[in-house]
């Protein structure tokens, strides 16, 4: 075992301990049900397929991902046409978040629910309620760990030694989520938007090690808002904010993505290309984040990559590999299989 290794072992446990935070993603608005699941049915179309794949740090472990985090999910609007000034959202998403070669995998599956309204003159203030509510299914595997007792004089491990005891590696727990989100057009072309969610409300406990202090998944809180300002069709900017807390760990990200409009017209025919450069501030370490997309005709593609410019990655080289980074993908799609009589309007957020 080298160097490299207990690197990234403390790399993981560190994330998993002293910071105690849940997956993240650079693009959280491209994944509205991870975000909020009050998000869920909160646009302007029938059905939406969201897709996020998120690779951090592959340099550290011979270009394999230390953290890899895909999900996928799909929601629907429905009863927009039935529901007086309001919408109901249904869907499902599935994240997977595999850590170090699955030595940690965790698969979650959940169910939303979302329930929309709108108030006031042509309905310009809008809020959603929602819940969210399904199965987190953890592996822990302990044949890829390896301990300073199990070391013999000639560097041969033997893993009868290794001074642990472990409980039962797979997991499956409850888990269940709640969210608020508010949003208003109170001028045309102008929209401000904020949301609430509060998650791990079940506090489940993950005990893989035995005669070990319990631990709980510590509830997180996360409070996100963006304002869009698009400027005589011609661009949009939209400055954007998220901040989150978990256990003693808070993360923070802020930032502004511009977009212009290279195909001019109404919302149905209109393309856009974004740029954006954002930041994120967690547990005294910085990371910037530049960002680049393409809208058309319903369907979305983005793509972020993270720059880390922390002092704690100074001595990236002595583990063998560079400086740690990360990259997101992420593509959507919204879509109509029919065109209700009564359109009750939800615009989508877009941060």
């Amino acid at each position: 075992m080298n160097f490299r290794f207990y690197a990234i072992l403390a790399l993981l446990f560190g994330t998993l301990t002293l910071s105690a935070q849940d997956i993240h993603f650079s693009q959280f608005y491209s994944s509205p049900l991870t975000l909020n699941p009050a998000m869920t049915g909160n646009f302007n179309g029938f059905y939406r397929i969201t897709g996020i794949y998120r690779n951090q740090y592959p340099g550290l472990s011979n270009n394999k991902p230390v953290f890899s985090t895909p999900s996928v999910s799909v929601d629907l609007s429905l009863l927009r046409d039935k529901i007086k000034n309001g919408a109901l959202g249904v869907g499902l998403v599935f994240v997977n978040d595999q850590q170090n070669g699955k030595t940690f995998n965790q698969n979650q599956i959940l169910a939303s629910l979302a329930y929309n309204m709108s108030f006031g003159k042509n309905g310009i203030f809008q809020l959603g309620l929602g819940l969210q509510g399904g199965i987190a299914m953890t592996k822990m595997d302990f044949s890829k760990f390896e301990f300073n007792d199990g070391f013999n004089s000639d560097l041969t491990y033997n893993d009868s030694y290794n001074g642990e005891t472990f409980n039962n590696g797979n997991k499956m727990k409850g888990v269940f989520n709640a969210g608020l989100f508010a949003k208003s057009e109170f001028y045309k072309g102008m929209r401000v938007y904020a949301g609430y969610a509060f998650n791990n409300a079940t506090n489940y406990k993950q005990d893989f090690l035995a005669n070990s202090a319990t631990y709980r998944l510590p509830f997180r809180h996360t409070i996100h808002g963006g304002f869009e300002f698009d400027y005589k069709d011609k661009a949009v900017f939209i400055p954007g904010v998220l901040f989150m807390t978990q256990a003693k760990a808070a993360q923070v990200n802020f930032g502004l993505t511009a977009g212009v409009h290279v195909v001019k017209g109404d919302a149905a025919k209109r393309a856009t290309l974004y740029l954006g450069l954002w930041n994120r501030l967690n547990t005294g370490n910085y990371t910037l984040i530049p960002k680049i997309g393409f809208e058309y005709k319903g369907f979305r593609a983005g793509f972020a990559y993270d720059v880390h410019l922390s002092k704690q990655y100074g001595d990236h080289k002595s583990i063998g590999g560079p400086l740690p980074q990360g990259f997101e993908v992420t593509l959507s799609y919204i879509g109509n299989i029919f065109t209700p009589k009564e359109d009750n309007y939800l615009f989508n957020p877009r941060y």
